[in-house]
């Protein structure tokens, strides 16, 4: 796997976006780290060979958006967990004891492999 070559010093961090102007057109926002996506999660890309319109009948992009789809994002579980801290801080009567409870959730969490999953099919207040 190559690892992308177009951010910063070290590869990693953000990509450096292009300027994006009335007449840019797709191909002109696509580089060698636009494949990087693709290859981290083994995506097939043979639906890329074919007409927009026909991608959801082929396996190849029903493959690639299931495991799109699967992707937690960071900022989601990074909001969630701001909600959760804020809904059990008005219970905790201590330092000590809202530590405790963080926690007891955190090792909750860790139990119930498929809270990924559920998160996907709710919002934060029911998880």
């Amino acid at each position: 796997m190559t690892i992308p070559h177009n951010r910063f010093v070290t590869g990693l961090g953000k990509p450096k976006f292009p300027t994006i102007i009335s007449t840019s057109r797709l191909g002109d926002l696509i580089n060698d780290d636009s494949w990087f996506i693709f290859s981290l999660l083994e995506m097939d890309t043979e639906f890329l060979n074919h007409d927009v319109q026909a991608w959801p009948g082929r396996q190849s992009f029903l493959e690639a958006k299931a495991k799109t789809i699967a992707l937690n994002v960071v900022n989601d579980s990074a909001e969630c967990g701001v909600k959760l801290s804020s809904d059990f801080l008005d219970a905790a009567r201590s330092e000590e004891h809202y530590q405790n409870i963080l926690q007891v959730v955190e090792a909750d969490r860790k139990q119930v492999p498929s809270l990924r999953k559920r998160r996907q099919e709710t919002d934060c207040d029911s998880v």
